[in-house]
């Protein structure tokens, strides 16, 4: 009696029970058709969003690179021409992209009155300094906007995915746990083998679910949190450069 229950004992040890990696995969061959559905629409909700998160990553970084070259660029105090031909090496930079056009724009300014000195016409670029202002203001919305857009492309499928993708997991869910009451049903038996299947569904879909949602609510957060401060940072840019060319303006007016 002795040796059998020390068999007994160690019986469990002896045997090696198949990897969770192999229960995984065979629960998920063996699922049935629905749960295979909601995996195969999960898997590709996280697939495409692990793709923009990786391009995401790759172009705010550039972004912040060439952004934080160009700003050292601008506060060094070089003239306006110069910082134009120095912007063409940041071509990621929305801080760039803002001076060039506001750049354009005045420049057309001065065509308009080329020769300051003039009374009449000093006169004429006083009251015209005010419609200016407003098309500077309009310039850096409408710049400003589009940098911001472009880098929001695709962003909303990483909100869709972290929204629907419970939703998702939770139909697999409740899924698996109806197939377990009816298996329940037709045997008459609420033995484990019986109920084993539908509640593994349930839970594998659960899993998927929350994998597929996570790190696209995660990445989202950070990316909008990432726009919120370009926006601040362009604003406060914009200000730098509307004070730095209206000390030009004063300096060439005297």
């Amino acid at each position: 009696m002795d040796l059998q229950f020390c068999l007994s004992f160690f019986e469990p040890q002896l045997t090696q029970p198949p990897t969770l990696s192999q229960n995984v995969l065979d629960l998920i061959f063996n699922a049935s058709i629905v749960a295979k559905a909601v995996l195969g629409i999960l898997v590709f909700f996280s697939l495409i969003s692990w793709t923009i998160i990786i391009d995401k990553l790759r172009v705010f970084g550039r972004v912040r690179r060439d952004s934080e070259r160009f700003k050292r660029l601008f506060h060094r105090r070089k003239s306006p021409k110069e910082i134009l031909q120095a912007s063409r090496l940041f071509p990621n930079s929305p801080f760039a992209a803002v001076f060039k056009e506001a750049y354009w724009l005045l420049s057309k300014k001065e065509e308009t009155y080329p020769n300051p000195g003039n009374i009449e016409m000093l006169k004429e670029q006083k009251s015209d300094s005010r419609h200016t202002s407003d098309d500077l203001v309009r310039l850096f919305d409408s710049v400003a906007s589009s940098e911001v857009l472009k880098l929001e492309k695709y962003l909303v499928f990483l909100a869709t995915t972290g929204s629907v993708s419970p939703f998702f997991g939770l139909f697999g869910t409740v899924w698996g746990v109806m197939s377990a009451f009816l298996a329940i049903g037709f045997t008459g038996s609420a033995d484990l083998s019986v109920v084993a299947p539908g509640i593994a569904e349930a839970l594998i879909t659960t899993v998927a679910g929350l994998g597929a949602a996570i790190p696209a609510v995660v990445a989202y957060n950070y990316f909008v949190n990432r726009l919120k401060r370009l926006s601040s940072e362009l604003e406060i840019f914009y200000a730098n450069l509307i004070e730095a060319f209206a000390k030009r303006e004063t300096h060439e007016v005297r």
